[in-house]
């Protein structure tokens, strides 16, 4: 389980994705803040550097990418082990 440390209800912005971070040194690439959708091509990366440290893109949050209809694809890392539900809910 992930506890995030993101001060954010949506996680923090980092080169267009939001993540939430955990104690453990991993990332989850969660959902946009309210009202701001994921567009185009999304090339999640497998390390993102918050400050000083480096997380592991470790997940991806259910809903991440729910109601984001001009997302065209998303590139997984192999790094990613764990994904949540219904992740394009909404999507068409």
């Amino acid at each position: 389980m992930m506890l995030p440390l993101a001060v954010s209800a949506y996680g923090i912005e980092i080169d267009g994705i939001f993540y939430n971070f955990s104690s453990n040194k991993t990332a989850e690439v969660t959902h946009k803040e309210y009202g701001l959708k994921y567009t185009g091509d999304v090339v999640i990366p497998s390390t993102v550097t918050k400050g000083a440290v480096e997380y592991n893109v470790t997940g991806i949050a259910a809903y991440a990418f729910s109601s984001c209809p001009d997302l065209t694809s998303v590139t997984i890392p192999k790094s990613v082990t764990n994904i949540g539900k219904d992740l394009f809910f909404c999507c068409i």
